[in-house]
């Protein structure tokens, strides 16, 4: 059986304390848990005991996250639907009668511009799942579309009533 040897590219520091697996690059650090130590030597990289298929593919997308990042784009679809930034929070209003604060996790960055925002991090399953938050507020209605939509998604709707 061969060892799974990792190549670090260059400009990407990989560390293991403790359970925890950290690595840092140009867009930032991302930390995940797992049982290996590492061993290095130069650029290559060795797990003992061996990654999983899982924590392997969790590796590879931080070592992606932290060279290249990573985004999601979503669009707020409906009369009145607003978002603003304040002060490491985002603020939206949505329809109902109080507007939604949520606080923004610090790795990841916010660019707002009308309808559509776009969240950047190093950390895709951070960004996936606080994606996904900010839709469960409003997600798209089957009848009109409207809610908050990812950029190039094309909600189903449902047929209207029959007259």
């Amino acid at each position: 059986m061969t060892v799974p040897v990792y190549r670090l590219p260059i400009g990407v520091n990989c560390s293991s304390n403790n359970g925890k697996v950290s690595i840092s690059g140009d867009k930032g650090v991302v930390v995940f848990k797992s049982v290996s130590n590492i061993y290095r030597k130069g650029n290559m990289v060795i797990f003992l005991p061996y990654l999983t298929p899982y924590y392997s593919s969790i590796f590879t997308q931080a070592v992606q996250g932290v060279i290249f990042g990573y985004s999601i784009e979503l669009s707020l679809k409906g009369i009145g639907y607003r978002v603003r930034e304040d002060d490491g929070k985002l603020i939206f209003s949505l329809g109902y009668s109080k507007p939604i604060i949520l606080d923004l996790p610090k790795v990841i960055s916010v660019s707002i511009s009308k309808q559509i925002f776009s969240l950047s991090s190093p950390n895709l399953s951070t960004l996936q799942n606080f994606a996904t938050t900010l839709r469960r507020y409003r997600f798209p209605d089957s009848y009109k579309g409207s809610g908050i939509v990812y950029v190039g998604e094309t909600p189903i709707c449902k047929e209207g009533k029959k007259t």
